[in-house]
């Protein structure tokens, strides 16, 4: 059902590549006024035209607005017994006019329009929806539900105020980028990024500067990330960012998932002009990175969440940003053995395996 969605959500564009929007206008599309005079052999010459959906029909006698669509006309030429077109020919337009269609405004919501076209009697529930303004329009039922569809389809897979994907959606691409790599010599990591007195922040600052502060974040992340990673918010104040390392042994892939954490910390050390640099947070970070082509979502989750608790405790870890003048370029981790007695593990994790289907325990490297 995941997968359905953000297919949806990845793929919500109208015909002719117009993207679906929130009020009825940007859906709405030019239409023909008639008078209702006119004869209707006339009115079927009209809808010759393919893009013709629905013709506006003006009262030449009153202020009053109808409408005829491609299926009404249609039904009304037919006839009940085959004979409708030689009758209604001459006739004039009005007598096959609906004279009371579904009117809204430009402004009005798609989710409040699409609604009430819905609750119209079935004879025409999926009649096209005219849209009054400097000229009239109309908007079909169809576009309007897909318009819906897709915005629920948005909000079910993004976070709302940072437009990154949600945490649902966030581990759902986890599992698949752990599916990939099963069975190869890839690696998964994951670096989680923890805003650091978020909550000191909002009663100090307001909220409206806590809610600017991860919407800046949520932006460098989605712009500042090397090619095939993508980041997520799995929290409030908590962010993740996924990759795929290539083969390589073990050491060369510390250092390198050490790297990416780095590298995306890097990018977070000053806020923007927007932002007060007295207000621009500090962050803790953890990485994890995976065995050869054995991922498992939930043990790297777990995980990374436990050093970054750890690191909430003791804070033991440094935590970033640093001055502007710290190298960011990674070491590779000594060896357990040639570390110090009061050795303090790193941020930097790798989750083994299980052997034989045991439970498994991370291997941690110390510094």
């Amino acid at each position: 059902m995941h997968d359905e969605i953000t297919q949806v959500a990845q793929h919500r564009q109208l015909r002719g590549g117009a993207r679906l929007a929130g009020i009825v206008a940007d859906l709405a599309r030019p239409r023909t006024v008639v008078g209702s005079w006119m004869p209707v052999g006339q009115l079927e010459v009209m809808f010759r035209d393919p893009a013709v959906t629905c013709v506006v029909v003006q009262d030449d006698e009153s202020d009053r607005i109808g409408m005829i669509v491609r299926g009404g006309l249609t039904a009304a030429l037919t006839g009940r017994l085959g004979y409708g077109r030689a009758v209604l020919e001459r006739k004039p337009v009005a007598s096959v006019t609906d004279w009371d269609p579904m009117i809204v405004r430009p402004g009005d919501a798609v989710s409040s329009v699409a609604t009430r076209a819905m609750e119209r009697v079935e004879a025409h529930r999926y009649d096209d929806v005219l849209v009054a303004g400097s000229t009239w329009g109309s908007a079909s039922t169809a576009d309007l539900m897909r318009s819906l569809v897709a915005a629920l389809a948005e909000r079910s897979t993004r976070d709302p105020h940072t437009r990154l994907p949600g945490r649902g959606a966030t581990w759902h691409s986890l599992a698949r980028r752990c599916d990939h790599v099963r069975g190869s010599a890839a690696r998964v990591s994951i670096v989680l990024l923890d805003v650091r007195g978020m909550s000191r922040l909002n009663a100090r600052h307001g909220t409206a500067t806590g809610d600017a502060v991860l919407a800046e974040v949520a932006a460098r992340l989605r712009t500042d990330l090397p090619r095939g990673c993508e980041a997520g918010r799995v929290d409030g104040d908590m962010f993740a960012v996924l990759a795929v390392l290539p083969p390589m042994d073990d050491v060369h892939a510390a250092a390198s998932a050490d790297q990416l954490r780095r590298h995306v910390l890097s990018r977070l050390v000053e806020p923007s002009g927007g932002i007060d640099a007295l207000v621009w947070p500090q962050l803790r970070s953890s990485v994890v990175w995976s065995a050869q082509g054995d991922a498992v979502p939930d043990d790297l989750v777990r995980e990374a969440e436990a050093r970054l608790a750890g690191d909430r405790r003791d804070d033991a870890s440094p935590t970033f940003p640093a001055s502007p003048a710290s190298p960011v370029a990674p070491t590779s981790p000594p060896s357990p053995a040639s570390a110090p007695e009061g050795r303090r593990f790193s941020d930097s994790v790798r989750v083994e395996p299980p052997a034989g289907g045991a439970p498994s325990l991370p291997v941690r490297r110390a510094i």
